[in-house]
Formats: structure tokens, C-alpha cells, sequence
């Protein structure tokens, strides 16, 4: 038996991918912060303009500017959108990279199966294998990190 949750919250590659996808998230927060800054100095400009443009100049540069704006928030709300998919689809992602795990378990201890936690009602603590696999992954995802690394210099 296997608690998936646990070791999606537990596991260092779980933990990983989490820190990535915020990291990533922090980057998008970025830019949204760099461009409503620049919008708010842009309409600024555009007000402080409004005394030396006629009102039919004024018109047309209010309106390029509320164009550009809905522009802006059209791609951006895409942009959250796909964000919100990758959050949705880390978990998963998660679940097929691991199944190789899996399987390595079911042979080290000749299971024919394994069941997720939840669709359990009653079992015995010693039958639950996320402690075991989450170890395997970690020890996987640590060796893939240092195969990766550079060779210290000597």
C-alpha cells in the first residue's frame, strides 16, 4: 500500500518540482509587477499630456492606451492560466515519473500488487511502502542531481 500524497509532499523530487513551479510563479508575479508599473507611469504621461493635446489627440492616444491595456490583460490572464494548468498537471506529472519505482518495489518484495491509500479501508502499518518509496526516489533524484553537477576542480 502506498500513500501518493504523502510521497508527493514528502519525497525530495516532489519537493523539487513544487520549488520549481514557484520559482517559475515568482517570475511571472515579476513581470506582472514591471508592467503594471509601467502602465501606471504610461497613464500618468498621458494625463500630464492631456493639457497640451487637443481633445481629439487626447481621444485617440486614450484609446491606443486602453487598447494596449486590454491587450496586456488578455495575455496576461492567458499567462495565469497556464500557470494554473501547470500547477494542476504537477501532481500527475509526478505520479507517472515515479512509476518506475513502483515496480522496482513489487519485485523487491514479489507483490503482484499495490494499493493507494485512500481506496483502502482497513490495513496493518507494516504493508504501507510510501516510507520505501520515497526513500528509492530520493536516492534516484539525488543521483540524478549529482550525475549533473560539475566535477569539482581539483
Amino acid at each position: 500500500m502506498v500513500d501518493l500524497d504523502r510521497a508527493y509532499e514528502t519525497s525530495l523530487f516532489g519537493k523539487s518540482m513544487r520549488a520549481q513551479f514557484r520559482e517559475d510563479n515568482q517570475d511571472v508575479a515579476a513581470e506582472n509587477t514591471l508592467l503594471l508599473n509601467a502602465l501606471k507611469d504610461e497613464e500618468l504621461q498621458l494625463t500630464e499630456d492631456r493639457a497640451t493635446l487637443s481633445a481629439e489627440e487626447f481621444a485617440a492616444a486614450a484609446a491606443a492606451f486602453d487598447a494596449k491595456v486590454q491587450e496586456i490583460r488578455s495575455a496576461r490572464l492567458e499567462k495565469i492560466r497556464q500557470v494554473d494548468e501547470q500547477f494542476k498537471n504537477l501532481k500527475p506529472l509526478f505520479f507517472s515519473r515515479i512509476e518506475p519505482f513502483f515496480d522496482l518495489v513489487m519485485r523487491e518484495f514479489n507483490a503482484t500488487v499495490i494499493l493507494e491509500k485512500r481506496s483502502v479501508l482497513r490495513s496493518i502499518e507494516g504493508i504501507d511502502i510510501t516510507d520505501l518509496l520515497v526513500e528509492r526516489v530520493d536516492d534516484a533524484f539525488l543521483a540524478s542531481i549529482s550525475a549533473t553537477e560539475p566535477a569539482a576542480e581539483n
